[in-house]
């Protein structure tokens, strides 16, 4: 299979994005409930300085093999539709979090959703969603075509 370098900076991003977040929101989930406080400042970011070396270092051997090339009409329009599925996710994710909020007597078997750790967490876990579809998007229709 033939890849461009967008599809493989792309499957890159999607593969950090995956591993260092899931590894950290599954740690994260599995003891919500017994830890009730807030994250500390320095995890998270620990965290952010991960993704930052980890894309940096596979983006330039990426950019090292591939020459990099310029940017069309195609690509705008690719990432201006993925755009729009990723805030639809993102957009979804924070309605419902306010919905859960205004109703937490409903929710009254998952009390680790309200709690400030928990909102935090979900929060994180919706805007990791939102990148990966924003990348998965872009992945399929690179392939597929616009």
């Amino acid at each position: 299979m033939n890849m461009s370098y967008k599809e493989k900076s792309l499957i890159a991003s999607l593969g950090i994005t995956l591993l260092i977040f899931g590894w950290y929101l599954y740690g994260a989930f599995s003891i919500l409930s017994l830890n009730p406080e807030l994250p500390g400042f320095v995890e998270i970011i620990i965290l952010i300085v991960w993704i930052v070396v980890l894309e940096s270092i596979i983006q330039s051997f990426i950019a090292i093999k591939n020459k990099s090339q310029l940017e069309d009409e195609r690509d705008k329009l690719i990432e201006k539709v993925a755009y729009r599925y990723s805030y639809g996710v993102l957009s979804v994710g924070i309605w419902f979090l306010m919905m859960q909020i205004l109703f937490d007597t409903w929710f009254d078997n998952h009390l680790m959703l309200t709690t400030p750790y928990g909102m935090f967490h979900w929060l994180l876990l919706f805007f990791v969603l939102s990148e990966v579809v924003r990348f998965g998007t872009q992945l399929y229709y690179y392939r597929k075509g616009v």
